[in-house]
């Protein structure tokens, strides 16, 4: 790899990082199309990731400890865990096909989760059944270990409960934290010594992104909140229109 690229992989994780500090979400599903655009494949670029997300989980977690819910974080942490290596396992997969079909994937995954983070409007209640438990965090293992993006079905979960803003951002932090290193080892079992180089980078680029997070988190607070999340809203919307569109205009 040469060092235009991993300058350029550190600008994406930098202006990732900015966006997660500002709105609290979509450092992944900006990064992974960004990551796949500079030439990296799609395992290549969620290994990237993995390690300052790690970081990011944990930091959150230390600071948020006295409001997380540790009975329900373990719950959903093994049923992600099932569909962690079935997501790995597509990955696999996917990974022998034509990049413009990856990026066009992804784009359209894009889109899926963004219809359904802002389409299906959940009423908070004090429980979810078992049922509804299972299938979201079940997805969110499958999704996490295919795109990197296990996010979405776990937030519509946790909407779902009379539960305060602390308590949401602890529980999703420890979440995450603690799929991080299964997912990692499922990686490095996968793919073998060829993802090494990505492991390092991404922990060479973990300070960059931390305090990318934090001015993020700062812009977020000069900035209305809405407004902001409405141009976040529409740039994914490019971002998902342009992977899935520019493969048909070579």
């Amino acid at each position: 790899m040469n060092l235009e690229t991993i300058i350029i992989i550190g600008i994406i994780l930098f202006f990732c990082s900015l966006i997660q500090g500002a709105v609290g979400f979509a450092f992944n599903i900006f990064a992974i199309p960004l990551l796949i655009w500079s030439g990296l494949s799609l395992p290549e670029s969620i290994t990237v990731t993995s390690i300052p997300i790690f970081m990011q989980s944990l930091t959150s977690s230390y600071k948020l400890r006295e409001y997380i819910k540790w009975k329900e974080v373990a719950v959903g942490s093994i049923f992600r865990y099932m569909g962690l290596p079935i997501g790995i396992y597509l990955l696999t997969l996917i990974n022998h096909f034509n990049k413009n079909d990856i990026k066009q994937l992804v784009g359209v995954a894009i889109l899926l989760i963004l219809f359904l983070q802002f389409y299906f409007k959940v009423t908070p209640k004090e429980k979810v059944g078992f049922f509804w438990t299972f299938i979201s965090f079940f997805s969110s293992g499958i999704f996490l270990g295919l795109i990197s993006m296990g996010g979405p079905p776990v937030i519509l979960w946790v909407m779902a409960h009379k539960w305060s803003a602390k308590e949401i951002r602890a529980f999703l932090s420890a979440l995450f934290f603690i799929a991080s290193p299964f997912l990692l080892l499922l990686l490095y079992h996968n793919f073998g010594n060829q993802l090494i180089d990505f492991f390092l980078i991404g922990l060479f680029f973990t300070p960059v992104v931390i305090i990318g997070t934090l001015i993020g988190v700062k812009l977020g607070n000069l900035l209305e909140h809405e407004k902001l999340k409405k141009i976040i809203i529409s740039l994914l919307i490019l971002t998902s229109l342009t992977s899935i569109i520019t493969p048909y205009f070579k």
